[in-house]
């Protein structure tokens, strides 16, 4: 049962995650411009059905072109002993396809790789797919996006194949509003289908947080998460910085 509890824990914690700026999970249609770099590192600690947890990830992204990112992410959980370790690193790129009057649209195609221990709940044990529809339109101080994404997966573990959903979407939108150039307060609420076939009660969540940028090149936030239902995890906060350069 504890081993359960652990699995659905860091599923809860990591299905909605599209790799968004840092707290948000509804990623947005920005690129990083031909030759640049972007490094993200953050953690959130979290709780549900009385388990705690902390989870972190580290994503490296490439402006290959104006309109073109390449990234990296590598998750990372860090709890009780038989279940901290690495999850399911992933490569990507992020294509910004449309950018005109405010409005800007991209794709996001996504490769798992099963570098997380299947036994630990960490990762699937096979490789995965992901592509992930990404909208984004800014006027004035407000910017809103939306994102709306498949996961396919694939289960290395029997019992993983028969209780799990191989196909998972999920759909989001956020806000961001511009107090200044250095302070930005950001609102997300999304929903996913259940990665349990046994439990069709969608995971639904609601985000706000506080981005402060104290110059081009930094960017700090914090930000609290919580349940809409008992198939989300229950509260979460995290932290945050993101380099740019």
């Amino acid at each position: 049962m504890k081993k359960i509890l652990c699995a659905t824990w860091i599923a809860c914690a990591t299905m909605n995650q599209a790799y968004a700026a840092h707290p948000l999970v509804t990623d947005d249609a920005g690129v990083q411009g031909e030759g640049r770099h972007q490094i993200e590192v953050n953690t959130d600690w979290s709780r549900q059905a009385g388990q705690s947890g902390h989870v972190g990830a580290f994503t490296y992204t490439y402006g290959v072109t104006d309109k073109l990112d390449l990234f990296a992410n590598l998750p990372l959980t860090f709890q009780a002993k038989d279940g901290a370790g690495v999850g399911d690193y992933s490569l990507g790129a992020k294509w910004r396809y449309y950018d005109e009057e405010g409005l800007a649209l991209a794709f996001k195609p996504e490769f798992f790789v099963p570098s997380g221990d299947a036994e630990k709940g960490l990762g699937n044990g096979k490789s995965g797919l992901g592509l992930t529809a990404i909208g984004s339109y800014e006027t004035g101080p407000w910017t809103l996006h939306g994102n709306a994404g498949l996961r396919y997966n694939r289960y290395q573990l029997g019992s993983d194949d028969q209780s799990k959903r191989k196909l998972v979407w999920r759909a989001s939108a956020a806000t961001w509003y511009a107090l200044s150039e250095q302070w930005r307060l950001v609102a997300d609420t999304g929903l996913a289908q259940n990665q349990d076939k046994a439990n069709r009660t969608w995971p639904a969540y609601a985000l706000l947080g506080v981005i402060w940028s104290p110059n081009k090149s930094v960017d700090l936030d914090v930000g609290a998460k919580f349940g809409v239902n008992k198939a989300e995890v229950t509260r979460q906060f995290g932290v945050g910085v993101t380099l740019h350069y």
